[in-house]
């Protein structure tokens, strides 16, 4: 009797520590929502309290697994071993989760400031980031040096209040003969696995009305579809998709698989290799005369949402909209990023292949052959020289040793130039706008083509954007109503005007002393729209692309036009390549497609988003993963396809 004594104090003490952290987590989204609740204006209150309650759902499994775990740690232990320390293991257990969750919540702030959500496998991808200039982004631009002190009180504060809540006296059972103990633990068995399914189908006890974070999102507001999931589901969505990305690199395909894949992607299922499954050959290139410079612009963070027509008033891509209106241009009216960050959209250019998530610059083989599909080895057969340039520092990703191993003959980074200013992230756009303008000057007998990767639209935003010209008072009066009128904010689309504007004079003087130079501006990604209130998914993750040079028509691409960042690659052989030039590409050019296309998260169409996990038919889904197995293949297996 003793020992269920003992148990059935240990439930209770279990059962509190269930109800403190479904409590605190149903607070850490009220205060969530509290931060953010400029996004709350177009949500009513029905949307805000079903969030709160598919959330306490969710939170039932985050909660349980915590008390399930500290009950196998001090509940059990103790019914064999009467003076086991369960008390102090629970308190200790339970101060340890405490203290994760509230460190991960306040690190949720700034990072859904950066991603427009919860923590996601953008995670995983920083772990192969520059930790000093995360350090130093963290410190400067999300006050890491306030949070963190900040986060250990209230932590603190939480713990003090789990102690009262354990000190409670619990009730004891009322048991006085063998007969009443057998009930009670009857009992005890037959509760205790109903309420774990409960629990574990996050209030119901079936999976076809449980809730999880795959079905979370039953929401029209995206930011109250991640409010739903708590720090604790957010996590394990990572490690989810980090695990389903792994499979990819393990898949065991056979010769005749990847033949398949090739077959769905529409390349020879006959071929003896990756390279010649996607051959292609120019008929007839778009441009008669070969320009003596091609310059793809890849401007981090260069989004399109202030190129549409709610935000232009504001002024921040006036060099881009230059570029849009000239009758010397064609654009997409979309276009998907290679992935979410910035080495997925070198990753694309470099390689050609499809984001998978195996992070192709720490693969062997991308410093043992060339990637036929990459840009370099398409330019080089042009007949172009191939110059990578880096805002940044070459150690970064070892971004300079990965672009000289994949085709490209010079790369010139951050540490090349003598400058001031700038980040941790690297040098201002215009120090390194004007090293490419300096080059282009004195090799003006060379065909070159040139890759530049910016770094100024990064935080910590430290430009002095008004000494630049940035007209504070024109984009105040411009701003739509649903941008919040904050310093922060108003500096950081200071930053987005500087990006541009550092894009448009190097263009200008480079038409000036190269006339035919062809361009084509694009960003590297999208997704961290963090100025408005909710927005659909072309302000949120579109990216731009635009073709401007002399002889470029308006007419190649339709007012409607949707690409993906992977068919810049072929545009540019079709483009430039010479008559009857063959080049490697998984995808077909911007000017031939007829699919819908796609990247790691989305698929487009016809100038619409739509998510690619959730609601895409099956054939897209089997077009997307087709071409993530053959990225799989090529950069784990070579480019060879045994018979």
């Amino acid at each position: 009797m003793q020992r269920f004594q003992i148990f059935w104090h240990n439930l209770q003490q279990d059962l509190k520590i269930f109800l403190y952290f479904t409590i605190l987590f149903s607070v850490f989204r009220l205060v969530f929502m509290g931060i953010f609740n400029t996004y709350l204006s177009s949500s009513t209150i029905q949307d805000i309290m079903l969030c709160m309650w598919y959330g306490f759902r969710l939170s039932l499994k985050t909660a349980g697994m915590i008390a399930l775990i500290g009950g196998i740690l001090a509940t059990l232990p103790q019914i064999g071993f009467m003076k086991w320390p369960s008390e102090i293991i629970r308190k200790i257990w339970s101060a340890l989760m405490i203290l994760i969750f509230t460190i991960a919540f306040f690190a949720r702030i700034p990072y859904f400031e950066i991603f427009n959500s919860g923590f996601n496998i953008m995670l995983i991808n920083g772990v192969h980031d520059d930790w000093g200039a995360i350090l130093d982004t963290a410190i400067n631009e999300y006050g890491l040096l306030w949070r963190l002190p900040l986060a250990f009180l209230i932590t603190g504060i939480l713990i003090w209040l789990l102690l009262k809540l354990l000190n409670i006296k619990t009730r004891p059972a009322k048991i006085t003969n063998s007969r009443q103990l057998f009930f009670a633990v009857v009992r005890v068995i037959i509760v205790l696995p109903i309420f774990f399914v409960f629990v574990r189908y996050g209030g119901a006890f079936d999976y076809a009305h449980s809730i999880n974070w795959e079905s979370a999102e039953r929401l029209p507001s995206a930011f109250l579809n991640e409010n739903i999931l708590d720090d604790g589901q957010a996590l394990y969505r990572v490690h989810k998709i980090y695990k389903e990305q792994k499979k990819l690199t393990e898949v065991k395909l056979t010769p005749e698989e990847i033949r398949k894949e090739i077959g769905i992607l529409g390349g020879n299922t006959q071929a003896g290799t990756i390279e010649d499954a996607f051959k292609h050959s120019v008929a007839v290139p778009k441009l008669a005369k070969q320009p003596d410079n091609v310059i793809v612009v890849l401007g981090e963070s260069y989004a399109l949402w202030p190129m549409l027509p709610k935000y232009q008033p504001m002024g921040l891509t006036n060099e881009a909209l230059r570029m849009l209106n000239s009758p010397n241009s064609c654009a997409t009216a979309l276009m998907l990023a290679h992935g979410t960050g910035t080495m997925p959209a070198v990753n694309g250019f470099v390689t050609g292949l499809a984001e998978a998530g195996i992070t192709e610059e720490t693969a062997p083989e991308s410093y043992k052959t060339q990637y036929a599909t990459g840009i370099g080895k398409i330019m080089k057969d042009a007949g172009y020289k191939t110059v990578f340039w880096y805002g940044g520092m070459p150690s970064w990703r070892d971004i300079k040793n990965y672009v000289l191993a994949q085709n490209f003959d010079e790369c010139y980074c951050a540490s090349d130039f003598k400058y001031s200013g700038g980040n941790s992230w690297g040098c201002p756009d215009k120090v390194l706008f004007d090293k490419v303008y300096e080059y282009i000057g004195t090799h003006p007998n060379k065909k070159t083509f040139h890759i530049i990767l910016t770094t100024s639209n990064h935080p910590p935003y430290t430009i002095d954007v008004v000494s630049e010209g940035f007209d504070k008072k024109k984009v105040l009066q411009n701003l739509p109503d649903d941008i919040a009128n904050d310093d922060g904010i108003i500096n950081e689309l200071g930053h987005i005007w500087y990006a541009d504007m550092a894009m448009g004079r190097f263009v200008r003087k480079t038409e000036e002393l190269k006339p035919d130079t062809l361009f084509v501006v694009t960003g590297d990604h999208a997704e961290r729209f963090t100025f408005s209130k909710d927005v659909n998914d072309k302000t949120l993750s579109a990216i731009p692309c635009i073709i401007y040079g002399q002889g470029v028509e308006k007419n190649w691409l339709a007012n409607n036009a949707t690409g993906c960042a992977m068919q810049i690659l072929p545009t540019l052989a079709e483009i430039v390549g010479k008559p009857n030039m063959q080049y490697s590409s998984i995808l077909k050019s911007l000017f031939t497609n007829d699919k819908p296309v796609f990247n790691h998260r989305f698929y487009a169409w016809d100038d619409k988003i739509y998510d690619l996990n959730a609601n895409a038919p099956d054939f897209i889904k089997d077009y997307a993963n087709a071409a993530k197995k053959i990225t799989c293949w090529r950069v784990v297996n070579g480019n060879k396809i045994l018979k």
